[in-house]
């Protein structure tokens, strides 16, 4: 049986009230918690935090933040961020590398989000400035492209906006499409994900379903956090980790020292 973790909750709404009554953690104040929890708008907040010595997980995508303002504050509090992406970059991270696993040639990828938001939002679209969301997606891009493995390095991306959502693109063989309130009917969220390789083309459709009236997107950006705290707290000063397999966690060449 694992110890009380010491947190602080930054942000107000039913994630943070979830993440601060989880039985495997004890709400503290920032400057005695173990580790910070940042679920709000202000990005500020973050290398506040970090340059006191604090570790920071969030649910923003690293690709939001000012990297040199995160690497400074990290080295003068030597301390440890997590940026999660939230459930975008999640999903994408564990369904492609299992296919990975078994398809190691792929050539092209294309990831189709389909998700039906209630009317009062969730975490993060009723939180975070709009200029903040395609981050989430180029994080979601990027693993795709370290799950393909070979032959698909692209630096060029590109979001084009459609009436149904956008689509976010990495060079010509990587996209991810989000597609907003498909209709009634569906699932509150569905990712559809089809890879090409010599063999040919393959498709894996997976359906999230509520559990006790929680949208799964919520669920999934839970899960991200918590299982961040720890290792965040146990990993090395300056380096921002995510997950780029389904149990490793790995440094985020972007924050190496």
């Amino acid at each position: 049986m694992s110890s009380f973790l010491p947190i602080a909750v930054l942000g107000t709404g039913p994630l943070a009230t979830r993440i601060a009554t989880h039985p495997d953690i004890v709400v503290a104040q920032p400057s005695s918690a173990a580790v910070v929890v940042h679920l709000t708008a202000d990005i500020g907040m973050i290398t506040d935090q970090l340059a006191a010595g604090r570790n920071v997980v969030t649910a923003l995508p690293l690709e939001a933040l000012p990297l040199d303002e995160i690497r400074t504050a990290c080295y003068t509090g030597s301390s440890t961020l997590r940026a999660t992406g939230g459930f975008q970059s999640a999903v994408a991270a564990r369904i492609t590398r299992s296919l990975a696993v078994v398809t190691p040639d792929i050539t092209r990828i294309e990831l189709i989000e389909e998700i039906d938001l209630p009317d009062d939002g969730i975490y993060p679209w009723n939180t975070v400035p709009a200029a903040a969301l395609p981050g989430y997606y180029f994080a979601g891009l990027r693993v795709l492209e370290e799950a393909a493995r070979t032959g698909m390095r692209a630096e060029a991306t590109g979001a084009v906006s459609e009436e149904s959502g956008a689509v976010y693109t990495r060079g010509d063989r990587i996209s991810y499409r989000s597609i907003r309130n498909p209709g009634v009917g569906t699932v509150p969220l569905r990712y559809r994900l089809v890879t090409t390789a010599a063999a040919g083309t393959s498709t894996a459709t997976v359906d999230f379903h509520p559990t006790a009236g929680i949208h799964p997107a919520e669920h999934l950006t839970a899960v991200e956090l918590l299982k961040a705290l720890r290792p965040t707290c146990a990993s090395e000063p300056g380096i921002a980790l995510r997950d780029l397999a389904i149990t490793h966690l790995a440094p985020d060449e972007r924050l190496r020292r």
